[in-house]
């Protein structure tokens, strides 16, 4: 499925050309992304935000950039930036017409008088470095000035004129090379046929508006040791560099290789899904591993282990899915899976119970997609690894009850998937036998008990047999809400949970479901009305009082919405599971629901499925732009399922 996306950058609304955001990755962990409009409104916006020790110590090193055509003497600037009080300089006040053009890299066509002048940014494969091309494609001659704004930071942070920045260069033999401070990485740049001035400076107050939405500092100063300047004829190519790596010998043989590279990878196979996954996939060492999401997360156990399916298994991929769940399966410790790997050299942090148990489920359509049987016998031990250590005991008083269940929890610690809290304080502790939880505890058992058998190994099977038919008994009877017509969210020691949330969809949506057909649409039908959107699932009920509608102000405002009622575009993969299951039209259904979401793509973050949405209508977009286990549910879904869809750009 080949796509484009052709947006009139001058026939837009302001608010429309900050909010949707363009986003290039390199598969090292670094990127470039800005807004449409090419003004910056995030901290981790700007051409290189580069990892130094790939992928999880990221700097933003280059975070803006000037730029300005000289035409009979005067000025005519195509890049703003925001003040605070306004844009400076104004967008389109030169007449321009600017058409971006987003299929493989993003694009733009400038059009200033009678000239014609192209932009095209691409960020290199496995390296920290972006190339830039300008390409006068008609019209008389121009001369180009381009200035680069540094930041030279922590992606996280940002910069103040009071920083103690290095100013001096290294001049080379086609460009210079700048050390902005001693723990930062060197930052190398140049643009090829053109005339360097020197003119340290500080350019103060730029400031991010999503920064202000969400709470935070908002407003950074950026320096600039120069700008280039070079005359430009028509038909003629110049080709910025900025890069932590080494510098290219031949930027535009650097250039075009990565654009022949990315037209073998996307357009000969005619495939928007492989683009859209490959963002998410990091080289290291030659190890592949996924990031959870752009701009700000790292990489995450659970979010791996949902995504892997539909970024790789079922969309033909199954080499790297098989690296990522081995590579996973050589983190276990105790039986868990790490949640997330830090920034840095900090050691990952083994506080998830959910993440090992949806690594045997990503096994599970492993094995299905690819019938790898010496995989299979590699993966039997760990999932009795896993299986061991939770029924006998581990980390957090996680354990397995007389009854079969699996219990997880201590004070001030949150283990599940939602896992926001506000200080000292937890928001959904959910400390006990969740239902999620105990769905995906079930599967263990049930698939533990398939490939056991598979093996020969049968005595073992039918043991495990019985033992899942157990915690399957002991489920039914525990987690049933006949008041409510569907599932308890949490059984804790001072009682059951009833509030309405997604986790119950589970028992429903996963391999072997825990309820018999009639209990299963009762609680099908209770999701359905209270919880569906457009967008996906709400975390919570909008008739329970703990609810809040929209996510956004500062962090202690959003943490406390953000599995309160904020809609998660992942969970649209589990009730689509549901509908094809108990809807009596359920494909037909499903393709709607899919198709419906797919709309977004060109809402927010470019070419990707966001992180989650306000729980009110009209269900903005929020927090991340580009997440992996949103954009890796809807593949799947669709591939699994073979459902039509129609994308809005195709």
């Amino acid at each position: 499925m080949s796509c484009c996306l052709h947006i009139a950058l001058h026939n837009l609304s302001l608010r429309d050309l900050l909010e949707n955001e363009w986003l290039d990755t390199n598969g090292a962990g670094g990127w470039a992304s800005s807004s449409l409009l090419g003004c910056n409104t995030r901290r981790y916006h700007g051409y290189l935000i580069a990892a130094q020790h790939s992928p999880f110590r990221r700097f933003n090193m280059v975070a803006d950039l000037e730029e300005c055509i000289i035409l009979s003497a005067k000025e005519h600037f195509i890049s703003c930036h925001d003040y605070g009080d306004g844009l400076y300089p104004a967008p389109f006040t030169a007449k321009q017409a600017v058409f971006f053009h987003l299929q493989h890299y993003p694009e733009w066509r400038i059009h200033v008088q009678d000239r014609v002048l192209i932009k095209t940014l691409l960020t290199i494969h496995r390296s920290q470095t972006t190339v830039v091309r300008y390409l006068l494609q008609e019209g008389s001659a121009l001369q180009l000035h381009l200035r680069p704004l540094i930041a030279a930071r922590d992606y996280h942070g940002l910069q103040n004129a009071s920083a103690p920045i290095q100013r001096a260069i290294q001049w080379q033999d086609h460009y210079l090379e700048v050390h902005p401070f001693a723990d930062m990485p060197a930052l190398r740049m140049g643009l090829t046929e053109a005339k360097f001035y020197p003119d340290p400076c500080w350019y103060f107050h730029l400031h991010y508006a999503r920064e202000t939405e969400r709470g935070l500092d908002d407003q950074e100063d950026l320096f600039s040791y120069g700008k280039w300047v070079v005359d430009l004829h028509e038909g003629q190519a110049v080709y910025l560099i900025f890069t932590t790596a080494d510098f290219p010998d031949d930027p535009a043989r650097s250039f075009e290789a990565e654009l022949h590279r990315r037209r073998q990878s996307y357009a000969a196979s005619h495939h928007f899904f492989t683009y859209a996954a490959d963002c998410f996939l990091i080289h290291e060492h030659d190890t592949a591993t996924l990031l959870a999401g752009y701009p700000w997360f790292t990489a995450w156990g659970r979010d791996a282990m949902i995504a892997v399916n539909g970024l790789f298994t079922y969309n033909g991929k199954l080499a790297t899915a098989r690296q990522i769940l081995t590579a996973y399966a050589r983190q276990l410790s105790s039986g868990m899976l790490p949640n997330f790997i830090p920034d840095g050299a900090e050691a990952p942090a083994y506080n998830t119970v959910d993440a090992a148990l949806w690594f045997v489920l990503a096994i599970h359509h492993y094995w299905q997609q690819s019938r790898d049987e010496n995989f299979l016998r590699e993966m039997i031990p760990a999932v009795q690894e896993v299986w061991m250590h939770y029924q006998k005991g581990t980390r957090y008083q996680i354990h397995e009850t007389a009854e079969g269940l699996l219990y997880a929890g201590e004070p001030g610690i949150q283990l599940t998937w939602m896992d926001a809290r506000v200080g000292d304080r937890v928001i959904t502790p959910r400390t006990g036998m969740p239902v999620e939880v105990n769905a995906l505890w079930y599967q263990v058992k049930r698939l533990l008990a398939d490939w056991l058998h598979h093996v020969g190994q049968h005595d073992d099977a039918q043991q495990m047999s019985h033992d899942a038919a157990r915690t399957k008994k002991s489920f039914q009877s525990a987690f049933w809400n006949p008041s409510r017509q569907c599932l308890f969210d949490v059984l804790t020691a001072n009682g059951a949970d009833d509030s309405i949330r997604p986790n119950q969809i589970f028992a429903i949506s996963l391999p072997y479901p825990l309820v018999e057909t009639p209990r299963a649409r009762q609680i099908f039908q209770v999701v359905r009305e209270h919880l569906y959107t457009p967008k996906g699932l709400r975390s919570l009920s909008p008739t329970d009082p703990a609810y809040r509608g929209i996510y956004a102000g500062p962090p202690e405002q959003r943490d406390a919405a953000y599995h309160q009622g904020t809609v998660w575009l992942y969970l649209i993969g589990a009730y689509v599971d549901a509908l094809m299951r108990y809807h009596p039209e359920g494909r037909l259904e499903a393709t709607l629901v899919v198709n419906r979401l797919l709309t977004t793509l060109a809402e927010q973050g470019l070419w990707s499925l966001g992180e989650i949405a306000d729980g009110d209508s009209p269900h903005l977009p929020r927090g991340c732009i580009a997440q992996a286990w949103s954009v890796g549910e809807v593949i799947r879904v669709i591939k699994q399922y073979e459902l039509p869809v129609q994308l809005p750009f195709a």
